[in-house]
């Protein structure tokens, strides 16, 4: 009966030996559906990834990785035993998509059915030094494509006359090809053009004025496109367009859904007199502060031919904006300017000019002149209004130079210097006014030096320092700075200077900032298969914060048996080797002085002696969304009990 016992466990001992368990495929995770093209896995995200490990008690291996597209049992592509390329030694390795398909050689386009993707690994020997692992797949059916829609009515360059293009307008296209099985929502979109513009670019640019949606049909009507005459910058000028879209919203059909865009226009019914033009100031004329303090006089000529009834013509100034051109002012900035008079060709105004001119606006103007009859309608081609010419204030600057912004040690506080020269003409002194800053949301100026009214000398410089309380995205500052001279009497100041803001490391866990220690608990028990003990930590921080949760992830467990009969033949390594949750990670909620540790471990066979070791990696969370982390690792010897000798015969123990 002893012989039996001796070669059973002699038989599992063997066995155990030659399972391939020197690596061990810790995670291989595969999309569940795919594309046909093994190529587009590589931009296809979270598609492949696999992580193995090595047997701690293995040597270094250079191993083989065989990796197979299977279907139905069959290899499809992919490599084999023989032809897979050798990887460098590793204890714990990561392989992306990008690594896996180079393993892949041939698997270039796959039909749509169910496959599996299979990695094992070998030796030089080509001995398994691993199980197979397979994970299933899908590859989907080619998506089905339509024949986009196609414009019908308003006819592409069709010409609609005021009264048509005020009533209800109808737009009709066509349907899918073939008709899809699904509902179809046509969404129409319109247009309006503006000076300067063609179609694409106001299809680009511009917000439709119509955006309307109807359901299976291939029609709609849309009133109020028109309201009356087209006042610059807009024009009398439309484009539209239809897309299909499914229940997902999503395009249905070829090119995004979308149909070819059509325009369109309204007649021009007013009288074909030549509008007036703009005389002064001048386009691109350049005013001093001096003159453009004074009043302005503007002048344009008259309409011609002369009307028989009176004309109005209002006059319209806009003042430019950080980023903007003159069309852009037009279109969005309320005018600063709007003066109206009859019959005369000249207007002056007091009060454009009131300082300097300080950011966002710009000290650039535009400026316009309308005609209009009694009723207030447009009279003359391009609706009675004069092409728009630009004139702008020529301030005395400053300059800023040398910009530096620097890290601190408090996070999200920057330090920054920068040195303005007064190289103006004139008055001798002047004082510092104002700084600015412009920086993302979030982010203000702390604390600078020397202070306002500090004095700075016609060709002299002065250094200003101080601290930026940056926003977490601060990426790059712009900074400006406004002065006047001592008698108040101009205004001068510095157009913005900007510098990129490099990204600040952030060194919250560097050793003088954080430090986490953990002393070697004792005692560490071993009883009912479980190791058990205390860790006494303590946390310290610069500056201080507050803990809002503790984690321990168990990130390594080795046992060493006294010899390999130690561990009884049926064992399971996803049983043990991890808390006695289940699972590799606890969690502790706010501040914590002690950690109650379990981790369960394999039965051994009575009276052996074993070695185990672990390593636990302490994750700290503060409060200010920081987080540090500490490996820590432990070893606990298991004595067995003393040996009874037993004789070369299999006789009883003595």
């Amino acid at each position: 009966m002893k012989k039996l016992f001796f070669f059973l466990l002699l038989l599992c001992f063997h066995n155990a030996q030659s399972q391939p368990t020197q690596i061990k495929i810790v995670n291989f995770t595969v999309k569940n559906v795919l594309p046909a093209s093994v190529d587009a896995w590589m931009n296809t995200p979270g598609a492949l990834l696999l992580t193995v490990q090595r047997a701690p008690q293995s040597r270094d291996l250079k191993p083989f990785m065989v990796l197979q597209i299977k279907s139905g049992g069959s290899i499809i592509c992919g490599n084999n035993a023989s032809t897979a390329k050798q990887i460098d030694p590793f204890d714990v390795r990561t392989f992306t998509s990008s690594e896996l398909l180079s393993f892949l050689p041939g698997c270039k386009e796959l039909k749509e059915g169910s496959y599996s993707l299979c990695v094992q690994f070998f030796s030089a020997e080509r001995k398994e030094l691993s199980l197979e692992v397979c994970k299933e797949f899908t590859v989907a059916g080619a998506k089905k494509d339509y024949a986009s829609p196609q414009n019908i009515a308003p006819a592409n360059q069709k010409q609609l006359t005021e009264k048509e293009i005020s009533a209800p307008v109808t737009f009709r296209w066509t349907p899918l090809v073939p008709k899809p099985q699904e509902p179809v929502t046509y969404r129409l979109k319109v247009w309006q053009l503006m000076q300067g513009q063609n179609s694409t670019q106001a299809m680009r640019t511009n917000p439709p004025i119509v955006t309307k949606d109807v359901d299976n049909i291939t029609q709609t009507i849309v009133t109020g496109i028109y309201t009356g005459p087209c006042k610059p910058p807009y024009l009398c000028d439309f484009v539209w367009e239809v897309q299909a879209l499914n229940r997902e919203g999503n395009p249905m059909g070829s090119n995004d859904g979308r149909s070819e865009s059509f325009s369109f226009k309204v007649e021009n019914g007013s009288a074909e007199s030549t509008p007036p033009k703009n005389v002064f100031p001048a386009d691109k004329k350049q005013f001093t502060e001096k003159e453009m303090s004074a009043p302005v006089t503007f002048r344009w000529t008259p309409l011609v031919p002369k009307p028989q009834e009176s004309v109005t013509y209002r006059l319209k100034v806009w003042q430019l904006m950080q980023g903007q051109n003159s069309t852009q002012a037009m279109r969005t900035n309320k005018p600063i300017v709007t003066k109206d008079v009859a019959d005369i060709t000249e207007a002056t105004i007091s009060g454009i000019y009131t300082g300097p001119c300080k950011p966002p606006y710009l000290c650039d103007y535009i400026w316009s002149v309308q005609a209009l009859n009694k009723a207030g309608n447009p009279i003359g081609s391009n609706n009675g209004t004069s092409e728009p010419t630009a004139f702008a204030v020529t301030q005395y600057i400053i300059q800023l130079d040398s910009i530096k912004v620097s890290c601190t040690n408090t996070p999200g506080v920057y330090s920054f210097s920068y040195t303005i020269t007064n190289p103006n003409p004139g008055p001798a002194t002047l004082n510092l006014f104002t700084i600015t800053l412009s920086v993302p949301a979030g982010a203000s100026i702390g604390t600078f030096s020397p202070p306002i009214n500090t004095v700075i000398n016609s060709g002299s410089q002065l250094t200003i320092t101080g601290t930026i309380n940056a926003a977490p995205n601060l990426s790059n500052i712009c900074i400006g700075a406004e002065i006047k001279d001592v008698g108040n009497a101009f205004w001068k100041a510095s157009k913005d200077t900007c510098v990129k803001v490099d990204v600040c490391r952030c060194d919250a866990c560097d050793e003088k900032n954080f430090v986490f220690t953990a002393p070697k608990p004792s005692p560490i028990n071993y009883t009912n298969n479980t190791l058990a003990y205390n860790q006494n930590i303590t946390v310290t921080t610069t500056p201080a914060k507050t803990i809002k949760s503790i984690t321990a992830e168990l990130v390594y467990f080795e046992l060493v048996p006294e010899n390999n009969l130690c561990i009884p033949c049926n064992k399971d390594a996803a049983t043990y080797g991890h808390f006695a949750n289940g699972t590799n990670s606890l969690q502790w909620s706010g501040p914590q002085t002690v950690l109650n540790i379990n981790i369960t471990t394999p039965q051994l066979v009575p009276c052996c002696s074993a070695l185990f070791r672990w390593c636990i990696r302490y994750k700290i969370e503060f409060t200010d969304c920081t987080s540090c982390n500490k490996l820590v690792c432990y070893e606990k010897k298991k004595e067995g009990c003393d040996k009874i000798p037993v004789d070369n015969n299999n006789k009883d123990p003595k």
